[in-house]
């Protein structure tokens, strides 16, 4: 394809397989990677938690990072930095003998993360796409796609190799391959933010990141991302372990996750499709109560129909819930501030991170991890009533 159109859906194309594997070889996989190292390393729940918060910690605080190396060098430049960032990573994850290795392997690919995913993904197709809903929604699911491929890797390089070490050189391998294809033929020179706004959706209003944090309904949206990760970071981290403990094998509680990431990637998809029709505000309240009505079936399951309930429910509500908060706060603000207010968002968010370290110390004192996940239900259940009551903001004129 030539010309701009093809250049968009070009860029779409490679930042998509870019997000696809970083998504199956970080927060999709250490979840699946613990229970090994844990047996071999002789750690405790709670410190192997603490590995998974710190991937999370970093993702986070570090979200201002690839705002700040695309304003000043170019998206090109921050995915190339990202690939470098992420063969630290991995060789630290697959060479630990100890915690502080292990940890510093997870703060990397935190920051790998951020540097790669979906700060320069959003950044890029806000400015490729005049409407760019449905491009969000398909990026989003093709990342989703990627924590259904994650379970489904790693059981086949262990049956091949059988060493979880093996794993992490794999994927740090296929990571850093996209990084670098990605840096070469992204498109970093078109801007339709320069044009007149063709989408309806979007506010026209001249936004600047700093009024934006001033609104309330900014806040709002930032809670709701919060509340995804949280649930998405928990599920990864602990239902494993969780569904171990009830008797469910470790590659039937594995099959959740693929089943949930599944259909996580295929809300995403589906919302890019609803947008047309029903308001990104509704479809969050909807994917939020989907996250409540999952989390409590997760900490309920002992069969199978549990199980698929726990699966649809957080699988729907965290790709329903990226993508619309995601969507919302473009709507809201418009595009011009969208690098900067997305990045703070997952700044935010950051707060989400505190899940594993959490859900492992609740099963180390209690014996099991069911009390935290009805208090997550609960507290995200208070976002979703939030949203509901939230009308769009209109900037004060001084």
């Amino acid at each position: 394809m030539t010309g701009a159109p093809g250049r968009a859906w070009g860029t779409l194309a490679v930042i998509s397989a870019l997000y696809f594997i970083i998504t199956a070889a970080t927060f999709d996989s250490l979840g699946l990677v613990l229970p090994a190292m844990v047996g071999e390393l002789g750690w405790s729940w709670t410190e192997a938690g603490l590995g998974f918060t710190l991937l999370a910690v970093f993702c986070g605080i570090t979200a201002t990072v690839p705002a700040a190396l695309i304003r000043r060098l170019g998206v090109r430049a921050n995915l190339l930095i990202g690939a470098l960032v992420m063969v630290l990573a991995f060789l630290a994850l697959a060479e630990t003998q100890g915690l502080w290795l292990y940890f510093i392997g997870a703060s990397l690919a935190g920051l790998g993360f951020t540097l790669l995913d979906t700060v320069p993904g959003t950044y890029l197709l806000t400015r490729l796409f005049q409407r760019p809903s449905f491009a969000f929604g398909l990026y989003f699911t093709l990342g989703g796609v990627g924590g259904a491929a994650g379970p489904l890797i790693y059981f086949l390089v262990i049956s091949a190799t059988g060493h979880w070490r093996s794993y992490w050189l794999v994927m740090g391998t296929l990571v850093v391959l996209c990084g670098v294809l990605a840096a070469l033929l992204v498109d970093a020179r078109t801007n339709v933010c320069l044009n007149a706004e063709k989408d309806p959706d979007i506010s026209t209003e001249d936004w600047h990141w700093r009024d934006a944090l001033k609104t309330y309904q900014f806040w709002i949206i930032a809670a709701a991302y919060a509340a995804f990760l949280f649930c998405g970071i928990t599920a990864n981290s602990a239902s494993v372990a969780h569904l171990t403990q009830r008797g469910i094998s470790a590659y039937v509680a594995g099959g959740m996750m693929s089943v949930s990431a599944l259909v996580n990637a295929g809300a995403r998809l589906a919302g890019g499709l609803l947008t047309r029709f029903i308001s990104a505000r509704i479809l969050l309240a909807a994917a939020l109560a989907m996250m409540v009505a999952g989390l409590v079936a997760l900490g309920a399951a002992h069969g199978l129909p549990m199980m698929l309930a726990y699966a649809a429910g957080v699988g729907i509500g965290y790709g329903l819930t990226f993508f619309a908060a995601t969507i919302l706060l473009l709507d809201y603000f418009g595009r011009a501030p969208n690098l900067e207010l997305f990045s703070i968002v997952n700044l935010i968010s950051t707060v989400g991170a505190v899940a594993p370290a959490l859900a492992g110390l609740t099963r180390d004192v209690t014996g099991a991890f069911t009390p935290f996940f009805l208090g997550l239900a609960a507290a995200i259940a208070m976002v979703m009533l939030a949203v509901l009551v939230m009308r769009p903001p209109h900037r004060r004129r001084a």
